[in-house]
């Protein structure tokens, strides 16, 4: 069976980082009829989510930005479970260096355009984290400094959550890979409780970064420069829960123009399944309203 980011064009910029792909259009041709809109938006960054995050699941993310931007070259980057249990940030970010290379050379360091942004949409924790780990690694050594590529706005599709035991356990056991042989995805649930558990134990003493480290870094403006947010979830979400979300939202409200809309009983990053056409409609109408914004502040 082909691979359906194959099919879309998608390929790793380096055969020895696979989870960094690139899609590319042929060419500018699409250009002649495109709007303000699709000029606004010069790369979209999709940053993925652990559980259930197959390549047909995420080539619907693909196929919604490839028709609302078909001149917009999409880099997409694949978190798996080590990323955020057992591998250190300097791992994670050495795998994240084709990306860096890509966005550096896409948006050359004192060159402000005019057109053509880019956008940064992450999925649940996983996607946040790797997002977090490529902004780190675009900023250097220097704490202080703000994230230097040229942001139109940040989607964050159901998260940021909470970082109790119960919900880390769910997500962690989400995460299991769907098998067939008997009795592994038991297994598997037996070995993660002492994992989890280790883990939410560095956590608390602060040996180990986090859910509310990674809120607090989200929020933190260095990360992403201060630009509109979109929020994305569902009421229906048993992973992460809409209040800890709303609350997430408000906090950087206060600072930012932020959006947020909110599904009924789609699950955890499925909310298309329950309404598509409301989903890019939601994605379509933040990157107009950034634009905008973007434009009275020329």
């Amino acid at each position: 069976m082909a691979d359906p980011l194959a099919t879309l064009s998608f390929a790793p910029i380096d055969s020895l980082r696979p989870n960094v792909l690139l899609y590319q259009p042929l060419s500018d041709d699409s250009r002649s009829q495109s709007s303000s809109r699709q000029d606004a938006v010069k790369v979209v960054i999709l940053a993925t989510w652990l559980g259930g995050a197959s390549a047909s699941r995420i080539a619907v993310y693909c196929r919604g930005y490839q028709a609302l931007f078909p001149s917009a070259s999409i880099l997409l980057i694949r978190t798996v479970l080590s990323d955020i249990t057992v591998k250190s940030c300097a791992t994670v970010q050495a795998q994240l260096e084709p990306a860096r290379d890509f966005l550096m050379s896409t948006f050359p360091r004192g060159t402000e355009s005019v057109e053509g942004k880019a956008l940064l949409h992450t999925f649940s924790h996983g996607g946040c984290n790797s997002a977090l780990q490529l902004s780190r690694l675009l900023r250097g050594s220097d704490p202080t400094a703000m994230f230097p590529i040229p942001l139109l706005g940040v989607v964050l599709d159901s998260c940021p959550g909470s970082s109790s035991f119960a919900k880390a356990y769910s997500g962690a056991v989400y995460s299991l890979p769907n098998t067939r042989t008997p009795g592994a995805h038991l297994l598997g649930r037996a070995f993660l409780l002492p994992v989890i558990g280790t883990v939410s134990f560095l956590q608390a003493y602060g040996l180990l970064a986090s859910v509310e480290d990674l809120r607090r870094e989200l929020n933190d403006l260095t990360s992403f420069g201060p630009v509109p947010r979109l929020y994305l979830h569902s009421k229906g979400d048993r992973l992460v829960a809409a209040e800890d979300v709303a609350s997430h939202a408000d906090e950087v409200g206060k600072v930012l123009p932020v959006w947020r809309e909110t599904w009924e009983v789609a699950e955890h990053v499925a909310l298309p399944l329950e309404d598509a056409k409301r989903y890019w409609d939601a994605v379509c109408s933040f990157v107009e309203n950034a634009q905008r914004q973007r434009v009275a502040r020329l």
